[in-house]
């Protein structure tokens, strides 16, 4: 147990530790020697602080952005599939195989009227890649490198053109949708059910 002890004539002050008898003068307990931290040991300490940071920073910052563009690549292709699956949905309500019912039938333009009698057409817009998959002037997908629809008689082989519209019983939707380096083909064949 220490004590100080301190007269008024002295012009420095003991501490006396009991437990040995001794007495330290108090300067001594403030000698270069103390524990503590010199200038330069904090500059150093920042400066690998800063290094460790940096170096924290930069993986994390890649991590992000591998996240980010993971999420945009599987929202373009997400897009792309729901794009295909309501083009199939709603080809399998043609109303009838007549060129009445079915007024434009090429490679990247569906037109036609469904068992309600709406007019609904599937087309792919823009001059070159990457282009839009519209319905009825509404975009239905982004991003979209290639469509083409194919149409096919029962036999699955034989191509049906415009002129024997009466002899389509498939219709097949190639899409090929691309964000960056990434790219997702999808292939789906639809059979009307009024056929």
């Amino acid at each position: 147990m220490r004590s100080a002890i301190c007269g008024v004539q002295n012009t420095e002050c003991k501490i006396q530790n009991s437990e040995y008898g001794m007495t330290t003068p108090e300067f001594e307990l403030l000698a270069p020697n103390s524990k503590g931290f010199t200038l330069i040991e904090i500059v150093i300490t920042i400066v690998l602080v800063s290094i460790l940071s940096g170096l924290a920073a930069v993986i994390i910052l890649q991590g992000v952005k591998a996240y980010s563009a993971e999420q945009i690549r599987s929202d373009v292709h997400y897009q792309a599939k729901l794009a295909v699956e309501r083009m199939a949905r709603e080809i399998r309500t043609i109303r009838s195989a007549t060129a009445a019912d079915i007024t434009t039938m090429t490679a990247t333009n569906l037109q036609f009227n469904n068992i309600s009698g709406n007019n609904i057409q599937f087309q792919r817009s823009g001059a070159s890649a990457p282009y839009t998959l519209l319905r009825n002037a509404d975009v239905l997908a982004t991003h979209v490198q290639s469509m083409t629809l194919s149409y096919f008689a029962n036999d699955g082989t034989t191509v049906v053109t415009s002129g024997t519209v009466a002899n389509l019983w498939f219709v097949v939707i190639d899409v090929t949708d691309q964000q960056g380096s990434d790219s997702l083909q999808i292939r789906t064949r639809v059979h009307p059910r009024n056929f």
